[in-house]
């Protein structure tokens, strides 16, 4: 498969869940997860055994199986005392004592098989990304999730001011609460996209405003050497990038918000630098003043009134989080199930039952939740080789690729600082993008791109 061919392949897998309301649905994250298998089956990709990246991909494979184990039946006595809990909870819900020998460590089988195979199908995903970018296709790829924010965030703008609690104008959600924001009932979870998204794009800019230029004269103009610079492509680049801000700004999210300001303060520190020359500069002063006419067109107003009742939601964050915490300790070590939160809360849940708790708004507390002290230690330790191998990447890239690995970098950074507040990922089309930006952050560089 050639390197463009690959790289469309890789931006369909990302649009598609990201059309479909987010991937919600079970059959399509399902389906989504089994073609991700496939294309990584096609394109040959496996974990590597050998350089920077072995350690990710070791503790990649330990939490899929891991996952599938606690959906695999068990004998009952086993269960028991690797979760004594497991059988009260499931006694409480069902009303009924169970009689098999053989049970599993989750609490709701069926929704541990569906995060498994979504689980799984992200992983594939990132083995494919990096086998493809490997070999080429960086820049397609990363126009084509540029080109998507573009068009999904100019969507969401609309769609904010004139569908009321419409998905697409058509499809309304059933849910009470905050109006949904592009394909996602959860304005959060858009934001999650975004700031995934955005700085990529970002990245993509100061790549092209670097690259070789025909050699300047000095009697060349510095208008004329910006107008050299602002090709077609570098504009609507610059455009997906700003109104890919003003849709975060719309939607009021303030994790997503903050987590991708914080993330810019982290990554501008903690990357290795390199030095801003020529067009670069001239890249960011064009970025900032469009990015002011964004904000002026903003509710500003409105965006204050969000920060300002914080305090309410931290109160309503406290309740979720004190009311996971039993569960965390029945199911210290090896959870409840992935997937199993919201049938869990059902037992677990102590405040006002008018809302159903259906997500921690903490994803490591969900993480160590659903899956225990394994779980949450497999995904630390993921984290971390992400990080090294990204930080490896970088060191050694002396491309102009560069610029989009520390995008991409930013782009993980203010997830995971998100995570702190929301649980984003756990929608397929935010896993799927995941993915392919961790891949663009730690892929080992064959030739050039």
């Amino acid at each position: 498969m050639a390197a463009r061919g690959a790289a469309a392949a890789l931006v369909l897998l990302i649009l598609w869940p990201l059309v479909a309301f987010g991937g919600r649905s079970a059959p399509v994250a399902i389906s989504f997860s089994l073609c991700c298998i496939l294309f990584a089956f096609v394109r040959r990709a496996v974990p590597t055994w050998r350089g920077g990246t072995r350690p990710l991909d070791r503790v990649l494979l330990a939490i899929a199986v891991f996952c599938v184990a606690q959906a695999v039946p068990l004998p009952t006595a086993a269960v028991n005392v690797l979760s004594p809990h497991a059988e009260v909870v499931r006694r409480a819900l069902t009303l009924t004592p169970s009689a098999s020998r053989w049970t599993t460590l989750s609490i709701d089988e069926a929704s541990t098989l569906w995060a498994c195979v979504v689980a799984v199908g992200t992983f594939a995903l990132f083995f494919a990304a990096r086998n493809v970018l490997a070999h080429g296709g960086l820049r397609q790829t990363v126009r084509g999730i540029s080109a998507i924010g573009l068009g999904f965030s100019a969507l969401a703008i609309a769609q904010a001011a004139t569908a009321g609690r419409s998905i697409y104008w058509r499809f309304p959600t059933e849910y009470e609460g905050p109006l949904p924001f592009g394909p996602f009932v959860n304005r959060n979870h858009f934001a999650t996209w975004v700031i995934m998204a955005a700085p990529l794009c970002v990245g993509y800019i100061m790549t092209r405003a670097g690259a070789p230029q025909a050699p300047r004269s000095p009697f060349v103009s510095a208008r004329a050497r910006v107008t050299r610079m602002a090709d077609g492509r570098m504009a609507w680049l610059a455009v997906a990038a700003v109104v890919m801000m003003a849709a975060l700004l719309t939607s009021m999210s303030r994790s997503g918000i903050l987590s991708l300001g914080a993330a810019v303060v982290i990554s501008s520190r903690a990357l290795p630098g390199r030095p801003l020359r020529g067009g670069r500069w001239w890249a960011i002063g064009i970025l900032v003043i469009a990015a002011g006419v964004a904000v002026a067109r903003v509710d500003i107003p409105g965006l204050a009134g969000r920060f300002a009742q914080s305090g309410s939601d931290v109160e309503n964050r406290v309740r979720i989080w004190r009311d996971t915490l039993p569960l965390v300790s029945d199911f210290w070590l090896t959870g409840s199930g992935v997937g199993s939160y919201r049938t869990a809360m059902l037992f677990y849940q102590r405040a006002d039952r008018v809302v159903q708790f259906n997500q921690a708004h903490n994803h490591y507390l969900q993480a160590v939740a659903e899956g225990g002290v394994v779980l949450l230690g497999l995904v630390l330790a993921g984290i971390r080789s992400l990080a090294r191998a990204t930080r490896e990447q970088l060191s050694a890239d002396p491309s102009g690729a560069y610029w989009i690995r520390a995008g991409a970098a930013c782009g993980l950074t203010a997830v995971a600082l998100q995570s702190v507040w929301e649980t984003g990922l756990v929608m397929p089309a935010n896993a799927a993008l995941a993915a392919v930006v961790a891949a663009i952050a730690s892929y080992e560089r064959r030739q050039a791109v």
